[in-house]
């Protein structure tokens, strides 16, 4: 019966070992490099697809129920303002989009009674988890709105505090919940300006038979 290895079987038992020591560690670092890749992509497109969504709702909830320029709070001398007695915007005319209604832009926030976002301010606090089938994968998207001062060039991101305005600010964040190199980093923002211009609807006709 052997007791002991051969010479050969030593030296590809070392070689084998060498290997594994040498590129398992490798593999692994990519292995986590893709992890945190893919979890950055995957947060960024839902972050995306939230402004897209928050873009496709009405500007106010004064806007679900009219198509009108709202009033707000803004300075008199400011240029976007609504005219409450031509009821038209500086430069606006008979047939053009105008404040007729006399409606006021909402403070920011979900109505009561409400339980899924229909206007953009209704995003603002809404905090999402979301995680994949086997909880590998988890980030947290946090939106926040506010009202910002209109008469800035460019818009800032500066909220006005406890008034409205003409321009609405929509900030989308992204942060992972997993990965301890990247845990409470923000990963992605993304914001949004959106304008007091009323709804925008769209005349459909059913194609002809």
């Amino acid at each position: 019966m052997r007791r002991a290895l051969t010479l050969i079987e030593l030296i590809f038992s070392m070689v084998i070992i060498a290997l594994a020591f040498t590129v398992l560690p490798k593999i692994l670092q990519v292995s986590a490099k893709h992890a945190v890749t893919m979890l950055k992509e995957e947060a960024m497109s839902d972050a995306v697809a939230m402004v897209g969504f928050a873009k496709s709702l009405p500007w106010d909830e004064q806007n679900t129920q009219s198509d009108d320029i709202l009033h707000t709070d803004a300075a008199a001398s400011n240029r976007y303002k609504c005219d409450s007695t031509t009821h038209y915007r500086v430069g606006g005319f008979a047939g053009s989009r105008g404040c007729f209604q006399n409606l006021s832009a909402s403070t920011i926030g979900s109505e009561s009674g409400e339980s899924d976002p229909d206007d953009l301010d209704d995003f603002n606090g809404l905090t999402k988890s979301i995680s994949n089938a086997n909880g590998t994968r988890r980030y947290t998207i946090k939106v926040r709105v506010c009202y910002v001062d209109d008469t800035m060039e460019p818009f800032a991101n500066k909220c006005r505090s406890g008034s409205t305005s003409d321009i609405k600010y929509l900030a989308v964040s992204v942060a992972p919940q997993t990965k301890q190199q990247l845990l409470g980093k923000t990963i992605a923002s993304f914001w949004y300006f959106s304008s007091n211009i009323g709804q925008i609807h769209i005349n459909r006709r059913p194609w002809r038979k």
